[in-house]
């Protein structure tokens, strides 16, 4: 169980801290249902950016731990 948890945690981690950007502007547009504004006009803030790379690499890193303690 420890190592399908970890492979998806590094997963998901890559994903988050290689396209910070797309993976902001996913979530914003999410947050977006239902407003007014169009989904094109929908941006992510930098702090929301900096914030989804920084989640991917602790991702990473708690993936690394589940399977190297696995045992």
């Amino acid at each position: 169980m420890e190592y399908a948890l970890g492979f998806v945690s590094i997963i998901v981690g890559i994903l988050f801290s290689l396209y910070p950007y797309k993976t902001a502007r996913f979530e914003e547009r999410l947050d977006g249902i239902g407003s007014k504004r169009s989904w094109s006009e929908i941006e992510p803030a930098d702090w929301k950016v900096l914030l989804n790379r920084f989640s991917g690499l602790v991702a990473i890193a708690i993936g690394v731990i589940l399977i190297a303690f696995a045992y």
